[in-house]
């Protein structure tokens, strides 16, 4: 999920104001960087369908700075890849290895988990969905609350075990094997 049309947040909690959409990734990175290490949030757009059915690309979403020991199993961050592209997937391992935390991430839509990231290339952790429904009302989302970090927690096992399946199914020949059954079958 790739983010677009950002804004930020002031302490008073005035209207957003719209940053420019131009910046290359690296500019991009470094004002968030800049923003959210000074305690602030950000709220974005988020665009892109990697996770679907979760987030349709055309949510905002509140995100915050938190320290990493605090991020959980199902949790969306937000976070820089090795190109320096800002993404955001969720959270579907965690380890500590040499006293630094690793994650795996994944979107819900896509098969393969991304590169690990590390605790460095996290820039923040969404906290809050803005979802515009068809009657023209929007709906608030709380990801902190028990029952979203359930739900996260639930998306993040079924999304993992999906892949895992397909992949296993895959290995095995079953996937192709299956596959021309059904073309013999329709054609």
């Amino acid at each position: 999920m790739y983010l677009k049309n950002s804004y930020h947040n002031n302490r008073s909690g005035c209207n957003p104001d719209p940053m420019p959409s131009n910046l290359s990734s690296d500019e991009a990175i470094s004002l968030f960087e800049d923003i959210l290490n000074s305690g602030l949030s950000v709220r974005v757009k988020a665009t892109g369908r990697s996770m679907a059915p979760f987030l349709d690309g055309r949510e905002v979403l509140t995100i915050k700075k938190v320290r990493s020991s605090s991020l959980r199993i199902g949790d969306l961050i937000f976070f820089k890849t090795a190109d320096r592209v800002p993404l955001l997937h969720r959270i579907v391992r965690k380890q500590c290895k040499k006293d630094m935390f690793l994650f795996q991430t994944k979107g819900d839509a896509l098969l393969d988990t991304d590169y690990p990231v590390t605790e460095r290339d996290i820039l923040g952790k969404v906290f809050g969905v803005e979802r515009i429904l068809a009657c023209g009302k929007t709906r608030h989302i709380d990801m902190g609350c028990s029952l979203w970090r359930s739900i996260n927690y639930l998306f993040a096992v079924i999304s993992l075990y999906k892949s895992k399946l397909y992949f296993t199914v895959q290995k095995s020949g079953l996937y192709s094997s299956f596959r021309s059954i059904v073309k013999k079958v329709l054609i």
